[in-house]
């Protein structure tokens, strides 16, 4: 009888401690995955700002907001900056995702990264998903998004992966990084 009882002890000791080494393998997880998707949202938040405010002031002047591109023509410009992605397959559960990093070589100014969408793989935790949208903003209210063309344009990158940390509703709690693309008015 004594046996048994050592044994239940035994086990139960031994439970402990797998619980508790499964549940820091999972705390390592986590947190090596929100710092390696702060990491790749900051660097497709960095390309996107190197790149020229506007398609219209490349290599000229603008003094208008009326001359930078409407919001409803964000995106790639033409042909020269298309990524033709469709066909790609599928990461993460998202379609139509750059994986060779086009975006690169292609775009030329802020808006073309507007709905863009990127997957980069680890070669530790696997795939992370991030996306990037454009908008203009007040010079005023910065948070206030609008459809007016002004010289603020407000870019946002998101990036998932399926070990970072999940809400009270077990959904997955998205890395944001937001920042603001600012054309010098005065020259």
């Amino acid at each position: 009888m004594l046996v048994v009882g050592a044994l239940t002890m035994l086990a139960m000791l031994t439970l402990s401690i797998n619980g508790t080494f499964i549940s820091s393998i999972a705390t390592g997880l986590e947190a090596q995955s929100q710092l390696n998707a702060l990491s790749i949202a900051q660097t497709l938040l960095d390309e996107i700002l190197a790149r020229d405010f506007d398609e219209n002031s490349i290599g000229t002047l603008v003094y208008a907001d009326s001359q930078f591109t409407t919001s409803a023509n964000f995106g790639p410009d033409g042909s020269g900056e298309s990524l033709n992605l469709l066909g790609l397959g599928t990461i993460l559960g998202y379609s139509n995702v750059d994986t060779s990093y086009l975006s690169k070589t292609r775009f030329d100014d802020v808006d073309d990264y507007h709905n863009y969408h990127r997957a980069v793989k680890d070669s530790i935790l696997g795939w992370f998903y991030i996306k990037s949208t454009v908008t203009y903003a007040r010079e005023t209210y910065p948070d206030s998004l609008i459809t007016d063309r002004t010289h603020y344009k407000v870019v946002n990158v998101d990036c998932y992966h399926p070990n970072l940390p999940v809400d009270l509703n077990d959904s997955t709690i998205w890395i944001s990084l937001q920042d603001i693309s600012i054309y010098r008015r005065y020259f």
